[in-house]
């Protein structure tokens, strides 16, 4: 039997990892508000009779659905048919490290105490345990992979600087962890050829720093003028802005290193910037 990836919410990561799968041994279907399919992709709006339709054929499902203060969405509307489903064999839930909340500064592992200032990182912890117990309950290999800030093509700090749209906030020792989108993907498919059930995998390069260096390097590569240094108290910040930056830590990776053998094609933003750059802006 092909394996069917199921994608609950088709965006930038999971159009990313659809793109990199080998069609000659998956197929891919995706929800997604616009229904127009990619070359990559079967799109199918968020409808019960669609999704329990491709549910029937799935071997491997993805999440990326944002939760809700009950936790996952997909979870309230379709446990019962996943649990009746006799091909689904891994399960992927694709968090973030709001989770940990702030810790200071200090590094964060997946043995760390969860605490999450916002209720979007509540509404997070939540899924992740809901989803965890799905898979024990049902002996389905399950993976939560907690993701650091995402950057890549289209999305990434060179467009920001040329499109001036970037903003250099400072906040005193304030950090930030990251990770290019290649690497997001490699990771995933390791995991699901290694099949290890009711694992968390933290997605992270190897160097946390502030926004502010990493927007000066790209202004550096387009030979463009640093962006503007706004002190945090005096910047006009949206409330998803103001929760980002209550939370300072690093995130470490050592766990994807060892349990999975990951060697990051993008160990640093540098790296990242640098291939983007090449890509995009090198004539």
């Amino acid at each position: 039997m092909q394996n069917h990836l199921l994608i609950f919410g088709y965006g930038y990561t999971a159009n990313a990892l659809a793109k990199s799968l080998n069609p000659q041994q998956w197929s891919i279907t995706g929800t997604s508000r616009s229904k127009t399919d990619d070359q990559y992709c079967h799109l199918i709006s968020y409808s019960k009779s669609e999704i329990e339709q491709a549910l029937k054929i799935s071997t491997h499902i993805l999440l990326s659905i944002p939760p809700n203060v009950e936790g996952d969405i997909v979870l309230q509307e379709f446990k019962a048919f996943i649990q009746s489903s006799k091909n689904i064999k891994w399960i992927g839930y694709l968090s973030s490290t709001t989770i940990y909340g702030n810790h200071n500064g200090a590094w964060v592992d997946e043995e760390t105490n969860t605490n999450p200032s916002s209720q979007r990182g509540r509404n997070r912890k939540l899924a992740e345990n809901q989803w965890l117990d799905f898979g024990k309950q049902n002996n389905i290999c399950t993976n939560i992979f907690r993701l650091s800030g995402i950057y890549g093509p289209n999305r990434n700090a060179l467009s920001q600087v040329k499109s001036g749209n970037a903003r250099s906030i400072y906040k005193k020792d304030q950090v930030f962890s990251r990770i290019h989108v290649s690497d997001i993907v490699q990771i995933i498919q390791t995991a699901i050829n290694k099949t290890l059930h009711n694992q968390i995998f933290n997605l992270a390069d190897d160097y946390p720093c502030s926004s502010i260096e990493v927007y000066n390097y790209s202004a550096n590569l387009l030979q463009a003028p640093n962006p503007e240094i706004i002190n945090y108290e005096q910047a006009d910040l949206s409330q998803m802005a103001k929760e980002f930056y209550n939370d300072n830590k690093r995130v470490s990776n050592k766990k994807i290193k060892q349990t999975l053998g990951i060697d990051l094609e993008f160990p640093t933003y540098k790296e990242g910037l640098n291939k983007l750059f090449d890509d995009q802006y090198k004539n």
